[in-house]
């Protein structure tokens, strides 16, 4: 298990369900469309100026939403952050 403090995006921001810019471990082992990506934003609890700067970012970071990758993808890439 690695255990970090705290989690940044592709942007330098502080990941946080606050902001819409979490991905779920899930999402990257089954993939996800950017429509599916929208519709989580859209269920969760931001307020609605903030939920159209979460999916201008979701555009932007994910065009073609999020291919499946797998587990073993996912722990790898894990994996190879740590040793940073």
């Amino acid at each position: 298990i690695y255990l970090h403090p705290m989690i940044r995006d592709a942007h330098g921001r502080k990941m946080s369900k606050s902001l819409g810019n979490v991905i779920d471990p899930l999402e990257v082992i089954n993939g996800i469309t950017l429509e599916g990506l929208h519709q989580r934003l859209e269920h969760g609890n931001l307020d609605p100026s903030e939920l159209v700067v979460a999916k201008q970012g979701q555009v932007m970071d994910f065009p073609n939403g999020i291919p499946e990758c797998g587990a073993d993808a996912l722990r790898f890439a894990l994996v190879s952050y740590t040793a940073q």
